[in-house]
């Protein structure tokens, strides 16, 4: 799945969705609701970039994966380290790369490999030769934050697609230096809840958005 910066050609589509955006269930699963086997996996990262130290974007991504365990309580991704490994094949190894390359209007990708039901690796690639990535909350200009594109991309890692609300962090697209997506809407707990339900309640949410509804 991708995610796309907000104006792309994805976004008309995504725009006229958002009547939908009250709707409790906004969220989307695959037809056969493709998910992990366990609420927890291990993922690696090369964080070789062109935009930043790799000590800050290997950060931020640990930063975006973490939200889906501190804000829903439901699915764990849990940092296995370090890695130089570039390719994004199905070797049950869940790698995030940057890559000097474009795909199209795509901010980030999230591949996925499944065996039945069952997601078995997940692969996420920035696309670091068509956007600028910045990380933490300050300094971004005209680029992104990894944090929140990463907070989406492990959505999909997760078994998650695109939500149908605007406000969701699994919305397709993205505005340049957004830093509301790290923070999960009613619309993603609840999305991975359905896949993953948790045995505890969720935590106390650490930031909340408040949406306007009018002209």
């Amino acid at each position: 799945m991708t995610m796309r910066p907000l104006g792309a050609p994805i976004a008309a589509l995504a725009a006229a969705l958002t009547l939908w955006s009250g709707a409790p269930s906004a969220y989307s699963l695959t037809p056969t609701r493709d998910r992990w086997p366990q609420p927890r996996t291990s993922y690696f990262v090369n964080a070789a970039n062109l935009d930043l130290p790799a000590a800050s974007a290997d950060a931020a991504v640990r930063a975006g994966a973490g939200v889906w365990q501190q804000q829903s309580g439901a699915f764990s991704f849990e940092y296995g380290g370090a890695s130089s490994q570039t390719a994004v094949v199905n070797d049950r190894i869940n790698l995030v790369v940057f890559r000097n390359d474009a795909s199209g209007n795509a901010i980030a990708t999230t591949y996925w490999y499944t065996n039945g039901t069952r997601i078995i690796d997940a692969d996420i690639v920035f696309w670091d030769g068509a956007f600028r990535f910045f990380a933490g909350t300050s300094g971004c200009d005209g680029g992104f934050y990894i944090d929140d594109i990463a907070a989406h991309e492990f959505g999909h890692a997760l078994g998650l697609l695109h939500s149908e609300s605007s406000a969701a962090t699994m919305y397709p697209s993205a505005s340049a230096c957004d830093t509301d997506l790290r923070t999960l809407d009613p619309d993603d707990i609840a999305g991975v809840r359905a896949l993953y339900p948790p045995t505890q309640p969720p935590p106390t949410p650490t930031g909340l958005r408040i949406v306007g509804v009018g002209p």
